[in-house]
Order: C-alpha cells, then sequence, then structure tokens
C-alpha cells in the first residue's frame, strides 16, 4: 500500500472519530496513540493531521500533542443563519417561480428521522434530518446554493453530535416534530408558515448557541 493510501485511510479514520465526536472538542490526541491504534507508522498519521488543520478540525501543539478544536459560538451562528437564508430564499424561489418541493423524498427522509428516533440512533437521525433541508433547498434549482449547503454536512454533523453527547439529560430529536410541521405545511402549500417555522427555529438555536456555546 503507498503512503498516499495510508493517508488517506488516516484521514478518512480520524476526521469520521472527529464528526461523530468520540475525539470531543479539547481533547488533546497523540500521535502514537493513532498510529498504533489504525496500524501503521506515524508518517501517514502526520499527513492525515496535516489535512485535519486545514479543515479546521484540530491544531498541533509542539511538545504536547494534536488538539481538537473548541466549536467556537461564532461559527455556530453564522451556520445557523446562512441556513436559515438558504430556506427562506428558497420557499421565496418555490412559490415565486412556481417551482415544487419533492413531497415524497421529503417524506422519506422524515420516515428515516423518525425510524432513526424509535432506535435511539442520533447519528443516523442528524443525517437524515440534514438529507430533509438539503432535499427542501434543492427545489430552488440553485446549483452552488447545494455545494455550499454540502460544504456545511460534517460540521453541522459534529456541532450536533458534540451537544447530544454534553447534553445526556436533555431532550434531543426535536428536529422530528419541527420537519413534521414544515411537511404538513409544505403539503397545503402554506409557504409563510413555514418560513416562520424556519425563522422561530433559528432563533431558539441561536439562543440556545449563546446559552451553551454548543448546537
Amino acid at each position: 500500500m503507498t503512503q498516499d493510501s495510508l493517508v488517506d485511510i488516516a484521514y478518512t479514520k480520524i476526521r469520521e472519530n472527529l464528526i461523530t465526536a468520540n475525539f470531543m472538542p479539547g481533547m488533546l490526541l497523540s500521535e502514537n496513540v493513532l498510529a498504533k491504534e489504525l496500524n501503521m507508522s506515524r508518517t501517514p498519521i502526520r499527513g492525515a493531521i496535516s489535512r485535519l488543520e486545514s479543515e479546521g478540525f484540530v491544531s498541533s501543539i509542539k511538545n504536547r500533542g494534536i488538539f481538537v478544536k473548541e466549536l467556537s459560538m461564532k461559527e455556530l451562528l453564522d451556520i445557523s443563519q446562512a441556513i436559515l437564508y438558504l430556506q427562506e430564499f428558497t420557499v421565496d424561489e418555490v412559490e415565486a417561480r412556481g417551482l415544487c418541493f419533492d413531497l415524497e423524498k421529503l417524506k422519506m427522509y422524515l420516515d428515516m428521522q423518525l425510524e432513526a428516533e424509535m432506535n435511539d440512533d442520533y447519528y443516523k437521525y442528524i443525517q437524515y434530518y440534514i438529507l430533509f433541508n438539503r432535499c427542501m433547498i434543492f427545489s430552488a434549482n440553485n446549483k452552488v446554493m447545494l455545494e455550499f449547503m454540502d460544504s456545511l454536512k460534517d460540521r453541522l454533523v459534529q456541532m450536533a453530535m458534540v451537544n447530544w453527547k454534553l447534553t445526556p439529560n436533555q431532550k434531543h430529536y426535536s428536529g422530528n416534530q419541527l420537519d413534521n410541521l414544515i411537511y404538513d405545511a409544505l403539503c397545503s402549500q402554506n409557504y409563510s408558515s413555514v418560513k416562520q417555522i424556519f425563522r422561530e427555529t433559528f432563533l431558539n438555536n441561536r439562543e440556545r448557541i449563546i446559552m451553551s456555546t454548543a448546537f
């Protein structure tokens, strides 16, 4: 196996642990430990860490190790607001241009969210929750918007998983009730109600972020 292939494997596995919050913000990781766990030398680990540093997931601290970066309140607020703008613009475009939402696919993702909650699988739930919203934004027929949404996916998953692990006593899976309301409003083409739900959700999330600095 080539060195580049080993770097790709290390990068994928470490990144997955970061996104699923197995490596929590604030943790110090060790090149030696990672190399042992992945059964490879430290060289591909260094290559993988360099890529993850460029993506903003970790930072290397000389003589200490690899620091899993904290999620900043500013980043959380900016991402939440950006998604709100995408959602509101999509609804406006659908209404103004006579486009339509794929209600069948939205219902499929909603059912998958509900099933994930029944199985208490938060990781799958948040994946389907994001896909539900992506499916909505797809309706605007704007490739750049969709690519931007896709670029946020892993960070959104990481934020949600970190919050889930930090707040085990809080109620989770709130997106299921929210998406049920959105789906019903879309079915009846009550677009003003959909936008109101988006706006209220953003404001509630913003308050929660400010209070806890976690999504």
